[in-house]
């Protein structure tokens, strides 16, 4: 019923755990003593306002999940003279980045997270790359040797999944996440894979991106906390 999330229980210094939704309905969630956890929920479809109110769950936001097909063609991947895969001497300049970032995720959504904490969990985040204990791939775009941006890929049995894409404001719309993620493809030999994405619903930016780049919508989830 309930699934411990050790690492961002280290994050807020708080136990954190995920809530099966099977046991939605059935378990009286009001006997949940929410002082001493932290609890997420994510449900594929919408759960009323009248059983939030009543539980005290606090909806944060609607996920989105997009999947893109690759199919290798045997063509000669496009060089980028900006795009290189990351370094160790380029952690403090990804880490400023991811800082800076994501301010739409649930952890900023969330009013009862402060922001110190919020910002310590994606620093957290993309520091576990270097750290070899999240992510298979880390690209970087380097403009007038200054890292402007970075995507940190996962790899997932025989398919990858974006799990952090982030552009400094001042780069963004210029093409460069584009060219991160179509270097990514091109360093890949296998014949066919897919590439998951997922991002909030009101991350318009996002969206516009993904379906530029010709990923399709998989499926959604709505994403809850219990008031805390």
């Amino acid at each position: 019923m309930l699934k411990r999330d050790n690492w961002l229980s280290k994050q807020i210094r708080y136990p954190a755990y995920n809530f099966d939704t099977r046991y939605l309905t059935k378990y009286n969630l009001s006997n949940i003593d929410v002082s001493k956890y932290f609890i997420t929920i994510k449900s594929k479809k919408k759960i009323s306002k009248k059983f939030l109110k009543k539980n005290k769950i606090i909806f944060i936001e609607k996920n989105l999940t997009f999947v893109k097909k690759i199919v290798f063609t045997g063509k000669k991947s496009k060089k980028y003279n900006n795009i290189r895969f990351a370094k160790k001497e380029d952690k403090k300049s990804v880490i400023s980045i991811a800082k800076r970032a994501f301010y739409q995720s649930r952890f900023f959504k969330d009013k009862n997270i402060k922001k110190k904490i919020a910002k310590k969990i994606k620093k957290n985040w993309v520091l576990n790359f270097f750290l070899k204990k999240r992510g298979n791939y880390l690209i970087v775009c380097e403009i007038k040797k200054k890292i402007e941006g970075f995507l940190l890929i996962i790899k997932n049995k025989n398919n990858f999944i974006i799990d952090l894409i982030a552009v400094k404001k001042n780069y963004q719309k210029l093409g460069y996440a584009s060219q991160m993620l179509n270097f990514f493809i091109g360093t890949q030999k296998r014949k066919n894979f897919f590439i998951l994405a997922s991002t909030q619903q009101t991350n318009k930016q996002s969206i516009i991106f993904y379906k530029r780049n010709k990923f399709k919508l998989k499926f959604s989830k709505y994403v809850y906390h219990l008031k805390n």
